[in-house]
């Protein structure tokens, strides 16, 4: 047996805040996650895989585009014409109930319901293969579905399908569930979707996030894919294979010159010796190793800096296949007397928690309704977000003085 485990595709995402890059990178970025599903399709028909899972979040909003509707309908119909089945399950972007879809999918296409469902298929090789699952049937699903998954069918293969989350507690709204849950069902693959970052909760039987075939902005950095799953002596054995059109990177530099016109030639060194294979967006963190003067801060905190180098560099950029979007900068720290000490940890506590995975970790869910994913995705919110808290700890730590004195 031979079949490929994909999620969250997320067509039609928008990639907010890359207004400034070249008009043909950006065109680029655009098509990013259709040209990365591409590939799921192509592989799965080079492979001649006997089926294709895609595991939620197909689409990036429940009102889908007539372009994405009608691409994901002729890749379906590709896969129709070599006869070979999908399955789909829709998840919390693209759940049952706003689903406007103006054309039936081809026959091969098998989504299932708003409740858990069982779809047995028959291989070419005389194989049984049992494939569990559900579609959303609005934006949360609070209730853990796996008991509604029945336990291992009398086939060769049984396969879970579930977009969800580790239960982390009683405000989980993404179909929560437990490892152990699902190790009781005796399946022999479980096919995970919703968490963008692939990983593997089990190896043997597997239970895998596959991942987001497109990493959709700079907390999404590194590559992404889809898995093409094989049956060995027994057991399913994934391979992860590449899917992104459009990768992501956050360097760290260290910083050798005191000046930004030192800062504008290491940068180009750096980018003449990393060149990139794909198209990459390239978000830095400069580590200083002692503090701007007032006139290159000025020109940091206003962006003109930025805007100016990518102007300049722009040839250099091209030929490392690279485009610089954001320069982060971090100060050296400075020793300081004991008096001072908490105002250290203060400091460095707010430098660890205010990066953007942590940030989008905690905007999570409320990331799901649009206009506040719009309102986040702004370059100004999270240093309002920032300002914001710093100075709340600074009220903290006045109060903790006044109490003290």
């Amino acid at each position: 047996m031979k079949f490929i485990h994909a999620a969250d595709l997320h067509l039609d995402s928008p990639f907010l805040g890359l207004r400034q890059l070249p008009n043909s990178l950006l065109t680029q970025v655009r098509n990013a996650t259709f040209d990365a599903a591409t590939v799921v399709f192509d592989r799965a028909l080079a492979e001649h895989v006997d089926f294709v899972l895609l595991a939620g979040d197909l689409f990036d909003r429940a009102e889908q585009s007539v372009a994405a509707q009608a691409y994901l309908f002729q890749q379906f119909e590709r896969l129709n014409t070599a006869k070979i089945p999908v399955l789909v399950s829709f998840g919390n972007h693209d759940y049952l109930a706003d689903q406007h879809q103006t054309v039936a999918y081809p026959e091969n296409v098998t989504v299932f319901g708003a409740k858990v469902e069982t779809k047995t298929l028959t291989l070419a090789s005389g194989e049984t293969v049992a494939i569990s699952g559900f579609s959303y049937p609005q934006r949360w699903v609070p209730t853990d579905q796996t008991v509604a998954f029945p336990t291992h069918a009398a086939t060769d293969w049984h396969i879970g399908m579930l977009h969800g989350a580790v239960s982390a507690g009683p405000d989980d709204h993404y179909a929560p569930f437990t490892v152990a849950e699902l190790l009781a069902k005796r399946y022999d693959y479980w096919a995970l979707g919703h968490i963008h970052q692939r990983q593997r909760l089990q190896e043997q039987p597997p239970i895998i996030y596959a991942g987001n075939t497109q990493g959709r902005s700079v907390t999404e950095a590194g590559d992404r894919g889809a898995y093409l799953v094989t049956s060995e002596q027994g057991e399913l054995v994934p391979q992860f294979f590449s899917t992104a059109a459009i990768l992501w990177e956050t360097p760290s530099l260290k910083m050798t010159g005191t000046t930004l016109q030192d800062l504008s030639r290491q940068l180009s060194d750096w980018l003449v010796a990393h060149p990139a294979e794909r198209p990459t967006l390239t978000a830095f963190t400069v580590k200083l190793s002692q503090a701007l003067d007032d006139e290159d801060r000025a020109q940091v905190a206003t962006g003109d800096w930025l805007s100016l180098w990518q102007r300049t560099q722009a040839r250099v950029m091209r030929a490392a296949n690279r485009y610089v979007t954001a320069i982060k900068f971090e100060a050296k720290p400075v020793a300081i007397s004991a008096p001072q000490l908490d105002q250290q940890y203060w400091d460095q506590g707010a430098t660890d928690v205010f990066n953007p995975v942590n940030l989008q970790d905690l905007f999570g869910k409320l990331a799901q309704e649009p206009a506040l994913a719009a309102w986040f995705t702004r370059e100004q919110t999270a240093s309002d977000l920032e300002t914001a808290a710093r100075q709340q700890l600074a009220d903290l730590m006045g109060k903790e003085d006044d109490h003290a004195s």
